[in-house]
């Protein structure tokens, strides 16, 4: 839902700290053992919603997608090779833009799609004007403090017809002080509209809810981390917000340029 530093140095030292992803990977897959082998997610994404994510973005041969906070790369590398298309990916954090390289380098496309990912904020990615025909954004695009910006650059990245897919969560109720602030008023389709996007679907499913829920209560099962930060980590981000992850609803949301 939201770490506890935000900024691109924050992401950094995690992906810098030995384990730090691999733990969050490795407890989301224990949950799923459906979810592909490779995806290894720092994100709360399962196995159905992930090939929902893949219904939803329609991705045919030859198209590109870009991955708006794509992390360590592994589900939008999924992704594209599913539908052998070619993936963009984008990342504040150099470190994790470093990790995705690395894993595009280590299992090439056979097919001769291309993947290649950059540093770049969420709402200024460097990318060309209408350089995508499908974005995908899992758990990112809450992040930046301008989020009408962000949504102004996918906009701007997008290809006229072309088709955002956005994963992240909608409160219960609108404006709850008990949700983190950048949750609180949460609206993607209105923000889209807004942006002048077709929405065409914002899905909700209760098994997404409880895949997020059940990762931290997987972290907090562990008990004592001892030496491992990675996991004291996890469960430190779990005692501050699973008390309100009941007050929120994953979603899947659908748009069009």
């Amino acid at each position: 839902m939201v770490r506890g530093d935000d900024s691109a140095g924050g992401y950094d030292r995690a992906f810098c700290a030995e384990g730090v992803g691999d733990v969050f990977a490795r407890t989301v897959a224990e949950l799923d053992p459906g979810l592909p082998a490779g995806v290894e997610p720092y994100s709360f994404l399962s196995s159905h919603l992930l090939a929902c994510v893949s219904r939803a973005l329609a991705l045919v041969s030859g198209d590109v997608l870009v991955d708006l906070g794509c992390g360590r790369g592994g589900p939008g590398l999924w992704l594209a090779r599913q539908a052998e298309a070619h993936l963009i990916g984008v990342d504040f954090s150099s470190v994790a833009v470093t990790h995705a390289s690395r894993r595009a380098a280590q299992a090439p496309d056979r097919r001769g799609r291309s993947a290649r990912f950059r540093q770049g904020d969420l709402a200024a990615t460097g990318l060309p004007d209408a350089v995508a025909d499908a974005l995908v954004s899992i758990d990112a695009l809450h992040f930046p403090a301008d989020r009408a910006a962000a949504v102004g650059e996918v906009w701007r990245v997008l290809r006229p017809g072309g088709r955002l897919v956005l994963t992240g969560w909608h409160p219960v109720g609108i404006g709850d002080e008990r949700l983190p602030e950048r949750h609180r008023g949460t609206d993607w389709p209105a923000s889209l509209t807004a942006a002048g996007f077709t929405v065409v679907d914002c899905a909700t499913d209760a098994a997404w809810d409880r895949t997020f829920r059940a990762v931290y209560t997987a972290a907090l099962a562990h008990g004592d981390p001892g030496g491992d930060a990675a996991l004291a980590g996890l469960q430190d981000e779990a005692r501050r917000l699973l008390p309100a992850a009941h007050l929120l609803r994953r979603v899947l949301v659908t748009a069009a340029r």
